[in-house]
């Protein structure tokens, strides 16, 4: 019997709680609250929340065919105690994912963890299920994440509306074995309006090309000769970090996409099983196959960021300095991708034998200009800052044990057994 056969109630009727604010934060409550749930989001600035006006305006009409939408949702609060006990799930979503151990520590006492409750992200990728386990320790919760955002997605007014820019045509749901064997599936894809998603597990996630397969390399091929310091004429940047690539960067991207795709190939000797790890991990192939008729010249990886409509209007956070700007490095761009992405990918690449050379010298690069010692000269992640990174040496993980975690395969375990 599988968890979602527990519910005597049809699952129409769950209690979810989004934790977050940012960008994702009120379309997925809208979505949730559109496909029939009751819907609270806990956030640290209630104040600037309606919770009888929460939407998004939609530009990708083959997704959706609505311009907008809108609703009323149940609750916006500050108070975990006044939402998380009832939540049948719980969604962090709009949030950078370098908090996500402090707020899971945050809404565990608020937990009851003989209820099973679906726990989740919409960024699977930095070992969610690595860090959730240790957050919140024992219990019958069941973590899921989406592999990538379901959309490219921006902020009209903070705590009002949202952006739809461009969706996913093609979506995996990461699940502890998995197989979704606790069937978050359905139950997303009513939400999301997506009837195609599709499963993986957090490994496969972690290592899929996302935000730190893209921000850093490109800003590293424009930046990495920067002293830190001194101004640049805007004239001569780009503004649109995807669809205005430059030549340094797009070489930066597909280097690092070709060390991605070798740790992925070593890792199947060590989980021959994992059907997830066959999946092709390149930039070239995991773009077209999320955005498909959205990139309108898929001749290689390059072309199809650049040409991608639904990264179209995204762009590089600039600080006005006297004499120019320079890129803004309080940003998850320079903050989250390197503790949670490619500092991730080193401890991998330690761990099975692969050689990283461009994603060594990005850490290098983005670790001086933020100020941090992550990697030392003895090419291991531990640096006096290493203990902010999600590194699975640290959770005493090994190739063999990193698909499930310290939860051994509980996820599978749990739906056989209850």
């Amino acid at each position: 019997e599988n968890f979602a056969d527990d519910r005597s109630d049809d699952a129409s009727t769950m209690y979810i709680t989004v934790v977050g604010g940012g960008n994702s934060t009120p379309i997925f409550a809208a979505l949730a609250k559109d496909a029939g749930h009751s819907v609270a989001i806990l956030t640290r600035r209630p104040q600037d929340w309606n919770k009888d006006d929460i939407g998004f305006v939609n530009d990708d009409l083959g997704y959706f065919p609505q311009s907008e939408l809108r609703v009323a949702i149940d609750l916006v609060t500050a108070d975990a105690a006044e939402c998380i006990p009832q939540s049948e799930m719980i969604f962090i979503a709009g949030l950078p994912i370098h908090l996500n151990p402090d707020v899971l520590a945050k809404i565990k006492p608020y937990m009851d963890m003989s209820k099973k409750v679906y726990v989740g992200s919409i960024c699977a990728y930095g070992g969610f299920n690595w860090v959730a386990a240790e957050a919140l320790g024992p219990g019958c919760y069941s973590l899921f994440g989406t592999q990538l955002i379901p959309w490219c997605c921006g902020t009209i007014e903070y705590g009002r509306t949202g952006a739809v820019f461009g969706a996913k045509r093609l979506l995996r749901i990461a699940t502890e074995d998995g197989r979704d064997a606790d069937g978050v599936k359905p139950i997303l894809a009513k939400i999301l309006k997506m009837s195609f998603l599709t499963d993986t597990d957090f490994l496969a996630s972690s290592l899929w090309p996302n935000n730190p397969s893209l921000h850093p390399p490109i800003l590293y091929g424009l930046f990495k000769d920067w002293d830190g310091k001194t101004p640049y004429d805007p004239e001569t940047l780009p503004t649109l970090i995807y669809a205005d690539l430059r030549t340094e960067s797009a070489r930066t991207m597909v280097t690092e996409s070709d060390e991605l795709c070798a740790i992925v190939e070593k890792l199947r000797d060590f989980l021959p099983h994992n059907g997830h790890l066959k999946n092709d991990f390149s930039m070239f192939h995991c773009v077209n196959e999320n955005y498909k008729e959205q990139i309108t010249c898929a001749y290689d990886a390059v072309s199809s960021v650049m040409t991608n409509k639904a990264f179209g209007k995204h762009k590089i956070p600039y600080t006005k300095v006297e004499g120019g700007v320079v890129p803004t490095l309080q940003h998850k761009f320079f903050e989250t991708d390197l503790p949670f992405g490619l500092c991730t990918f080193k401890d991998i690449a330690v761990m099975v034998g692969v050689e990283t050379p461009i994603i060594d010298a990005m850490i290098r690069w983005n670790q001086r200009l933020i100020g941090k010692e992550y990697l030392t000269d003895d090419n291991q992640i531990n640096g006096r800052d290493a203990g902010e990174c999600v590194l699975p040496s640290r959770f005493g993980l090994e190739p063999k044990t990193l698909e499930y975690g310290n939860r051994g395969d509980a996820g599978s375990k749990r739906a056989r057994t209850s």
